[in-house]
């Protein structure tokens, strides 16, 4: 039982894996070893409660298939420990110890039907914040089974509810932890920089992943304003423009599409000299037949043209009611990259901020701003309303969506992990 916790930690791990606060944060950048806190603050409370019960909540089930599962069997069976997965149930069932409940934060709805006595929140600040308020709500409602220490101790323990998480700006985390400051809130803040068991390229991979108002966010753990003005802060219209055509020949070209009646909208792109450059742009084509059209006429000259549209367009939408948007795209002989659901609009925004301009100060999208007119108005004038999302009014979201397709399929910035964050333990 004592391998299962004999690891070498890191000083803002011990503090959070040692704290008795009933509702504990830790905020800190990528690589710091939140998960591996969580982790072993989790086996450490199975051991000191009789027939445990612990939920861990993940903000998607994909991410407690890749993460927490193979996260948590190579700790288990490292230490020994017998345990069964029922990946269909999300319980890991380790014999005379306790059960670990896996649950998704994607529908707070869902969060019913069971008590625990400690619950743990992975990444709460990736939900917006209204969304993150809401699961915390109904997840403290589960967190309400009676402790009985192990091995008849009689010390006092309370239910706890933890949570591991980068900052995301000033979201539900800002606003319970440093704002509102609510009795029982502790918070736990460290840095990338604190882990010093991560390779030596991987600061250096992040300023060049990142655009530079989310390093301090990503790398230091501080909470920042990340909504705040334009959209694109990063595009600069003389910095980011390049001279370049689209050249009839065989180049192959790369066309983000969004998919609206009466303004469906394309970006048209190049890959040259280690760039993104976008060349050409279509906007207010009525469906997707006239679009199809619309580039074949331009574009159509024998080469290779792959479509990354919006994956809302599988339904059947488009004026041929028995076939979907892509449906007809793939017919008309393109090669489409749709996948099954679009990625969260600030993962494409991330992606086409860091493009433009990343951290280190360089530059890998560039924009015709005299082909591409449309475009470049509707980055520069493009803001957050008082929710914090980007404006829709006067259509300048469409050709960004497009554009934000294109980018984030081809180049798109994944939540930064490190198998190195295991540390030698």
């Amino acid at each position: 039982m004592s391998g299962v916790l004999r690891r070498k930690m890191l000083k803002h791990q011990l503090a959070f894996i040692n704290s008795k606060s009933p509702f504990l944060a830790l905020v800190s950048g990528f690589g710091a070893g939140k998960t591996d806190a969580l982790i072993m603050k989790t086996l450490k409370l199975l051991f000191e409660i009789e027939n445990a019960q612990i939920a861990v909540y993940q903000p998607t089930v994909d991410l407690v298939k890749k993460i927490m599962y193979p996260r948590f069997e190579e700790i288990l069976s490292n230490a020994g420990l017998r345990y069964k997965l029922n990946k269909s149930e999300g319980i890991i069932d380790i014999p005379n110890i306790g059960t670990i409940l896996f649950r998704s934060m994607e529908n707070p709805d869902r969060i019913i039907g069971y008590e625990v006595h400690h619950s743990f929140f992975d990444e709460l600040d990736t939900l917006d914040a209204d969304k993150a308020r809401e699961v915390w709500q109904k997840a403290l409602g589960r967190n309400r089974k009676r402790i009985v220490p192990r091995n008849g101790k009689t010390t006092l323990m309370k239910n706890t509810c933890n949570v591991t998480t980068t900052p995301e700006g000033f979201r539900f985390v800002y606003q319970r932890w440093m704002k509102e400051q609510k009795e029982g809130y502790e918070l736990i803040q460290a840095s990338t920089y604190d882990n010093p068991f991560l390779p030596k390229e991987y600061i250096d991979n992040l300023r060049e992943s990142y655009p530079k108002e989310l390093i301090d966010a990503y790398l230091n753990g501080q909470f920042v304003n990340l909504e705040s003005g334009t959209v694109y802060p990063n595009y600069d219209p003389e910095l980011n423009h390049c001279q370049e055509t689209i050249k009839q020949d065989l180049e192959t070209l790369h066309i983000g599409m969004d998919f609206n009646v009466n303004h469906m909208s394309a970006v048209i792109g190049v890959k040259r000299y280690g760039k993104l450059q976008i060349l050409a742009e279509i906007s207010d084509v009525r469906d997707t037949p006239a679009m199809i059209d619309a580039i074949k006429d331009k574009y159509d000259t024998g080469r290779t043209i792959y479509i990354y549209p919006d994956a809302s367009g599988r339904s059947s939408k488009s004026v041929d009611a028995s076939k979907s948007d892509i449906s007809l795209l793939k017919e008309a002989g393109f090669r489409v990259n749709a996948p099954k659901k679009n990625p969260p609009v600030r993962n494409r925004i991330v992606s086409v901020n860091s493009m433009l301009c990343n951290a280190k100060g360089q530059r890998h999208l560039l924009i015709n701003k005299h082909t591409c007119p449309g475009l470049v108005d509707d980055l520069l004038e493009q803001a957050y309303d008082k929710n914090g999302n980007p404006m829709k009014s006067n259509n300048v979201d469409h050709s960004l969506d497009a554009l934000g397709y294109l980018v984030n399929r081809l180049y798109g910035v994944a939540r930064a992990t490190s198998r190195v964050s295991r540390f030698r333990m």
